[in-house]
C-alpha cells in the first residue's frame, strides 16, 4: 500500500488529477484541428485583386459569395477557440 503512494505522489499528486490533464490535451488538439478546418471553409482560397479596395460590408459579402461554407466555417472556429480556451483553464 506505501508503495502504491509513493508511485501517485512521484507523478505530481492524485491519478485523478492525470485524467483531467489527458483530457484537457484531447480537447486542445481536436480545438486546433477544429480550428484549421474551420479557417479554410472560411475563408477565401482564391486571389482576388483589388480586395483592399473593398468597404468593410463588400469584403463580408464577398467572403459569404466566395469562400467554400462560411457559416460552418465561422461555426468551427468558435468551437475551437472556446474549446481551446475551455482546455487551458
Amino acid at each position: 500500500m506505501d508503495e502504491n503512494k509513493a508511485i501517485i505522489n512521484s507523478r505530481g499528486g492524485h491519478p485523478v488529477g492525470n485524467k483531467y490533464s489527458k483530457l484537457a490535451k484531447i480537447v486542445l488538439k481536436i480545438s486546433i484541428v477544429l480550428i484549421i478546418i474551420g479557417y479554410f471553409l472560411w475563408t477565401i482560397l482564391f486571389p482576388i485583386q483589388d480586395l483592399h479596395t473593398f468597404t468593410t460590408t463588400e469584403h463580408l459579402t464577398a467572403q459569404k459569395q466566395l469562400a467554400l461554407n462560411y457559416t460552418l466555417g465561422r461555426f468551427l472556429l468558435y468551437i475551437g477557440f472556446t474549446g481551446m480556451i475551455s482546455s487551458s483553464i
